[in-house]
């Protein structure tokens, strides 16, 4: 008896001993395919990630690519709660992708001749939308961004979607209770004290820059005529973004909204008008729109026009012999009279 409780012992020993072994095992098959499975799924993710930074736009050197800045776009859009404004005549809307503009050592001018005495400078103070109370607003379907985007709340709008040189001097294109009129008609009806004048978008594929001049002086002198106390602003054309302009509209650029800016410019000095350089915040500082301010490239924001009050509220002359700032000119006159009372004493 006692040999075989020896043997049944030994065997339940070494039964326990492989329970255990197996158990041994069981456990390092259960961890080592724990640890695969950790390790896969750890580079798996980070290989997601890489990708998703590649599509959301990051790449190794921290540039945006095209997909991230069409995010950045629609964010935009979806900020400012602005939708497109109509598009110009002849100058259908591009679909083009963003790309990240290259910058070149020098930067582009926004005007021939920045220090021209024809182009309005900043003012000490600001005015407010009472100064726009006598005023009237011409112009393309820019204008007409800016008389429903900015906020502005006074001043009088004889707009036009399309409105060319060529339709502003001859076309019954501005809406009036008994009808269309043209811009010169429509100007006729009231008393104006300032004239802001934006043109020169639809005419950038211009046959004739010389033409176009000679069309623009006559057309702003009959202006004159019709209002000949006025002050007359003239506005530059603005920036295009050039990558979303379609191929059907190639004379949209930059290069002759360069030219016909400068073609604007020496009508304010020749003529005495005034000239307000818009791209002064527009321009992106390499001669184009800033990027991501317009959904066609032509047509901007909310956030921008209201940009452009803030500008033209900051720009302005108080008489038409070019003075920004009244106190200045009053204080000059009164300096005057006291040195002539000085010497007739």
């Amino acid at each position: 008896m006692a040999k075989s409780k020896g043997k049944r012992k030994r065997r339940n020993d070494s039964l326990v001993l492989q329970l255990m072994i197996l158990v041994a095992i069981v456990l390092v098959v259960f961890e080592g395919k724990f640890v695969v499975t950790m390790v896969t799924h750890r580079a798996s993710t980070s290989g997601t990630q890489s990708a998703g930074s590649k599509e959301e736009g990051t790449t190794a050197d921290g540039t945006e690519t095209e997909i991230q800045q069409d995010k950045d776009l629609a964010s935009v859009s979806a900020a400012d709660g602005n939708s497109d404004f109509s598009v110009l005549a002849g100058l259908p809307s591009g679909k083009g992708t963003v790309t990240k503009q290259q910058e070149t050592e020098a930067t582009y001018p926004t005007v021939s001749n920045p220090d021209s005495a024809a182009i309005v400078k900043e003012a000490a103070t600001p005015v407010d939308d009472f100064y726009f109370s006598d005023a009237v607003f011409i112009g393309d379907s820019r204008m007409q961004g800016f008389q429903n985007a900015s906020g502005i709340t006074q001043g009088t709008f004889f707009t036009s979607v399309g409105m060319s040189l060529a339709t502003m001097q001859s076309e019954a294109v501005i809406p009036t209770s008994e009808g269309n009129v043209t811009v010169a008609a429509a100007l006729s009806g009231g008393n104006y004290g300032k004239v802001y004048i934006m043109l020169g978008t639809n005419d950038l594929g211009e046959y004739d820059w010389d033409s176009f001049k000679e069309g623009f002086i006559s057309c702003t002198k009959r202006f004159q005529e019709i209002q000949p106390n006025a002050i007359f602003y003239i506005c530059s054309v603005i920036y295009v973004e050039e990558s979303k302009i379609t191929s059907g509209s190639s004379y949209v650029t930059n290069a002759n909204v360069d030219k016909i800016n400068s073609i604007l410019l020496g009508i304010c000095e020749s003529e005495g008008y005034h000239y307000l350089d818009l791209n002064e915040i527009l321009s992106n500082g390499y001669g184009s729109l800033i990027e991501g301010a317009s959904s066609d490239g032509v047509h901007v924001y909310e956030k921008y026009c209201r940009q452009m009050l803030t500008y033209m509220k900051s720009h302005y002359v108080t008489a038409d012999d070019g003075s920004a700032d009244s106190g200045e000119e009053s204080e000059t006159a009164e300096s005057e009279t006291e040195t002539v009372a000085e010497k007739n004493k």
